[in-house]
């Protein structure tokens, strides 16, 4: 199918209300006068391995050369692709750093650098500390698809799909963590090691990394091994989880070269501290602002930069730092975000790896104020300095309130969704996310009593089915209805 290059939505700073309108699949464009305003502003993008890039190269790619080699990426449609609110200039550069991400990879393996396998949800201080770069199966299956260029949208969802089928005949089908398994174990990407944390939030992560050592593709294998059920005042679980991350940081260390002392930890601490209190301020501006003040694409996105750093949290601290910013003059200017009707439901979303598809669900009148995966991560700092830096991270990493106890995960998150003044929660997870699946309800019962909102529970296929994206969309909008009517 060819893409046409279509301008996206012009808009004057700030307004709104503009109606999108799609045909078939258009590539995402920003507007000249857009343009102006951020080579004015004239900032660039530092990085973690000392390289810049100016303003110009910024726009460059993300105007020109960028939809030239993956127009994929920047596929504009109805339930995808970039967001929509072009004046968000903070967007510009995290555009960049996300579509960015297959070819930053790729260098870095070149210059020696080893690309860790982990899990979503948990944080990436050790990596970053023992000289390597963390990436969950999202990118790792991203950076597959675009080690090639000029795929459309339906060339790389095709080609998604293929991967998750070959993961399927040589893992199982009810495993949602078939993606990173197949691709790197077809030889696609240069993954050296795998050492995700073992958690609560996923059944599958010791299974998939075990399944490792029967493929054709010899990798390391580093379980970080996490005591649960109530285990995480008792010291001899925080000496337990703290050795464990002696190991991943000395055997990432081998892989990379790299000498770890006990100061490059706390420093690493530090850093990731501060993109994570960065990342609290946003949300408590975005939760109490009268309206949203950015549509759900760039709340969710930006705020995660508080955790996920898509490779390089240099840039993504920069990040954040200009978005808080912009977004605090919108809040004072009394703006709402561009896309958001008036007086929006607000939907907290429960549930690992998985979320509504925004964009239709602001079509049909309402917005994403939360989410408790990820979140969990950015809510804790890991102490900057003490007597052992593993055993900080490590009783850090054991209060994660996502990993909790059942019940205690769901009390934490009831104050999470009164903080975001959610009109409801959605607890949702993936096709094959088998430890998700099993304590849904028993989390949204208890998060509906103790915050008096309506709540339910939605299965999603993976998103390269549009079988099943579709199926999911209606069922979204039934629910949004539902509390629409509840609000009334």
């Amino acid at each position: 199918m060819s893409t046409a290059i279509l301008e996206a939505p012009t808009r004057k700073p700030h307004s709104a209300d503009t109606a999108l309108s799609y045909t078939d699949i258009e590539i995402f464009r920003y507007p000249d006068e857009v343009r102006d305003a951020f080579l004015t502003q004239g900032t660039g993008q530092s990085f973690l391995d000392g390289s810049h890039v100016t303003a110009q190269e910024i726009w460059h790619w993300v105007s020109e050369e960028g939809p030239r080699r993956y127009p994929n990426q920047f596929a504009r449609g109805r339930v995808f692709g970039p967001s929509e609110d072009v004046w968000l200039l903070a967007g510009i550069k995290l555009l960049y750093l996300t579509t960015t991400l297959a070819l930053r990879l790729s260098k870095a393996t070149e210059r020696g650098v080893p690309v860790v396998f982990v899990q979503g949800g948990q944080g990436h201080e050790p990596y970053y500390a023992a000289g390597g770069i963390p990436s969950r199966p999202a990118h790792v299956g991203n950076w597959s698809v675009n080690i090639e260029e000029n795929l459309s949208k339906n060339e790389a969802d095709t080609l998604r799909a293929e991967q998750r089928a070959l993961c399927h005949n040589h893992l199982t089908v009810d495993a949602c963590q078939t993606a990173g398994f197949g691709v790197i174990q077809a030889g696609r990407v240069p993954i050296p090691i795998v050492a995700p944390y073992l958690a609560n939030r996923c059944s599958d992560i010791a299974y998939g990394t075990e399944a490792h050592r029967h493929g054709p593709v010899k990798v390391a294998l580093n379980l970080v091994d996490l005591p649960v059920a109530d285990q995480q005042d008792k010291s001899w679980a925080a000496d337990y989880t703290a050795a464990n991350l002696r190991t991943l940081v000395e055997t990432i260390a081998g892989l990379s070269g790299k000498t770890v002392t006990d100061e490059d930890l706390w420093e690493e601490y530090r850093f990731h501290n501060e993109k994570r209190r960065l990342a609290r301020e946003f949300a408590k501006l975005w939760w109490e602002a009268p309206q949203p003040p950015t549509n759900s694409q760039d709340r969710q996105s930006i705020q995660g930069l508080g955790n996920e750093s898509h490779g390089d949290p240099v840039a993504a601290k920069q990040i954040l730092e200009e978005a808080l910013e912009e977004v605090r003059g919108r809040v004072a200017r009394g703006e709402r975000g561009f896309g958001v009707s008036k007086d929006p439901i607000r939907l907290f979303i429960l549930g690992s790896c998985v979320g509504p598809n925004i964009k239709n669900t602001e079509a049909n009148g309402a917005v994403v104020a939360g989410k408790d995966d990820g979140w969990s991560e950015i809510v804790h700092d890991v102490p900057e300095s003490g007597t052992d830096p593993y055993l900080a991270l490590a009783t850090t990493i054991l209060n994660y309130p996502y990993e909790l106890p059942t019940e205690k995960r769901a009390r934490w998150t009831s104050e999470q969704v009164k903080a975001a003044r959610a009109d409801a929660v959605l607890f949702m997870h993936q096709w094959g996310c088998n430890y998700q699946s099993s304590i849904s309800r028993l989390v949204t019962d208890i998060v509906t009593e103790e915050t008096g909102l309506p709540g339910t529970v939605l299965e999603r296929s993976f998103n390269e089915n549009p079988t099943g994206q579709e199926q999911f969309n209606t069922r979204m909008e039934t629910f949004i209805e539902i509390v629409r009517n509840t609000k009334a």
